[in-house]
């Protein structure tokens, strides 16, 4: 972390574009926040967008703006993200979501500092620095071909990898105590002791600081310890199986145990759950529908 923050504190001395990595939850907007802060654009606008929470027909549209009448439903003009961070900070979240067909008019935005609404023939000239964040690793995704090489390059300047909570537990005490403030009560002795610090040491966080986070208000709200969730359960053993059961019932009953499991470990990130089940958005979109998750 002394590494992290070293880092953080030379990107904000400059308006070089930074690629921040890690996993969710390990704090990647509070980094780039960091960045703006002390940066010389401190007083102009953050502005974040999340490129795998908008349907990608839209992210055009929200990055760059649009012209009335341009597309079925563009009522009125529209200035774009870009427009509203000009003078301050872009943070394009979950970068790694963004489509393959954008990447090349993101790319030349970035080289001509300027963006062209959609429907739009004027170029409108913009300032803005660029923070891109995302859990995937870019690098093998450029090896991958979903990735193009020119973008990464031209936004990995610099690049800051934020590690999991599992690999910086010596953090915990002074988290907790930060965390815990935050909620505008006094941290309970109980939390300070070593038995609970110990205790949460030995968890794997695979929410990371988030997890952690909504892990101590729901124990500030019990009065105690509350209990932590187990992690993915082990694979049943062949003398542990329901042979009563058909097979395909038991399937779907393990499908559907799945699919919730990895849900709520990514926190009901679709994208980020399908990247580690091995299937793509639309296939894993398809068995939510069909166990009636979605």
């Amino acid at each position: 972390m002394r590494r992290v923050i070293a880092l953080v504190e030379r990107a904000a001395t400059s308006d070089a574009s930074v690629i921040l990595e890690g996993e969710t939850g390990t704090g990647k907007q509070v980094a780039a926040e960091a960045i703006h802060r002390a940066s010389a654009r401190r007083d102009r606008p953050f502005v974040v967008v999340d490129c795998g929470a908008i349907p990608r027909e839209l992210l055009e549209s929200e990055l760059f703006g649009h012209e009335r009448g341009a597309f079925s439903g563009a009522v009125a003009d529209r200035a774009g993200l870009f427009e509203a961070a000009n003078g301050g900070t872009l943070v394009l979240d979950e970068l790694g979501e963004l489509p393959l067909e954008l990447q090349p008019k993101l790319l030349g935005a970035l080289e001509r500092r300027e963006v062209r609404a959609v429907g739009s023939n004027r170029a409108v000239p913009i300032d803005v620095r660029v923070i891109a964040a995302t859990n995937r690793d870019l690098a093998q995704e450029v090896a991958a071909g979903r990735f193009r090489s020119d973008l990464y390059f031209r936004l990995a300047v610099l690049e800051i990898r934020l590690p999991p909570l599992r690999e910086r537990r010596d953090d915990l005490a002074e988290l907790v105590e930060r965390l815990v403030s935050r909620f505008g009560v006094a941290t309970p002795p109980w939390m300070g002791r070593k038995e609970f610090l110990d205790q949460l040491a030995l968890h794997p966080w695979p929410g990371n600081v988030r997890e952690l986070r909504n892990y101590l208000e729901r124990s500030l709200a019990l009065g105690e310890p509350a209990r932590l969730s187990a992690g993915a359960r082990e694979p049943e053993s062949p003398t542990q199986i329901d042979l009563a059961v058909p097979l395909r019932a038991a399937r779907d009953a393990f499908e559907r145990a799945y699919l919730e499991l990895s849900l709520r470990h990514h926190e009901g990130n679709v994208s980020a759950a399908a990247r580690s089940a091995g299937l793509d958005r639309l296939t894993f979109y398809r068995l939510l529908w069909r166990h009636g998750l979605k």
